[in-house]
Formats: structure tokens, C-alpha cells, sequence
């Protein structure tokens, strides 16, 4: 029977994990905040439309059937907007997990196939893992010695 091993650490990166976890929060509250501001509106659009008395001899139930639609437009709009800005930043933010990851498996991988002696990985400034691509380079530049 396997027993149970509990991890011995549940951050494995700090930089990158972190990141990730403050950008994914402050999306979720900014639209958050966009849906509460959405509904804001039109709970004050409803107000100026009962001032006027435009609902005296209207039922809760005829309300509803005619105010739902503009609700939902209401709250559909910040939730578009977040998801489309949401879908492009985090494809965006992603490129610096992914690239350098794919960066450092092709490095490898062609000093590998081809036998070269000397092979550097190379990342962009703001990509994440450059103490491990230097770790890895300096493990490269010790085997070709």
C-alpha cells in the first residue's frame, strides 16, 4: 500500500507563483468591481424610472419580465470587456512561463542530438526562470570542458 506523502514545499517559485496568483486576484476583483459598478447604473436608471412613477401599476413579476434583459445586458458588458482584456494579458503574461521553458527543452535538446560543444540558452530580459537558465548553462559550459 502507498502511503501518503505530503509535499515539502507548496512554492516552488516564488516569482513566477506569486505573479501569477496577484494578477489572477486583481483580475477577478477589477471585474468584480466592474459588475458592481454595472449593476450601480442600473439600479439608478431604475430609480429615476420610479420617481416618475413608471412602475405604480406594474407586478413584481412584470418587472422582472421586463427589466431582466437590460440587467443582464448590464452585467454582460463588464464581463466581455474583462474577459476579452483577461484572455489577451494573461496570453501575454504566459509567453514569459512558456517561452523560456521551450527555449531551455530546445537548447537542450539540440546539444544533445547534434553533440555540440559549446551551447548557451539565451532568454529575453523580463522572462521568468533566468537563475535556472543560468544554472543550466553553467552545467553546459562544465560538460564541454
Amino acid at each position: 500500500m502507498k502511503t501518503f506523502r505530503p509535499r515539502r514545499k507548496l512554492i516552488v517559485n516564488r516569482e513566477v507563483q506569486f505573479d501569477v496568483v496577484m494578477h489572477v486576484s486583481l483580475f477577478v476583483a477589477v471585474l468584480f468591481l466592474g459588475q458592481i459598478i454595472a449593476a450601480y447604473l442600473f439600479i439608478g436608471k431604475i430609480q429615476e424610472l420610479a420617481g416618475t412613477g413608471a412602475f405604480s401599476l406594474m407586478s413584481v413579476s412584470e418587472f422582472i419580465a421586463r427589466y431582466k434583459t437590460v440587467f443582464l445586458v448590464y452585467q454582460l458588458i463588464p464581463v466581455l470587456i474583462g474577459l476579452v482584456v483577461g484572455f489577451w494579458y494573461f496570453n501575454r503574461m504566459t509567453r514569459r512561463i512558456v517561452g523560456p521553458l521551450f527555449n531551455i527543452k530546445r537548447t537542450v535538446k539540440r546539444m544533445a542530438d547534434e553533440n555540440l560543444d559549446s551551447v548557451e540558452i539565451h532568454l529575453r530580459e523580463n522572462d521568468y526562470f533566468q537563475d535556472l537558465a543560468q544554472d543550466i548553462n553553467v552545467v553546459l559550459q562544465k560538460k564541454t570542458k
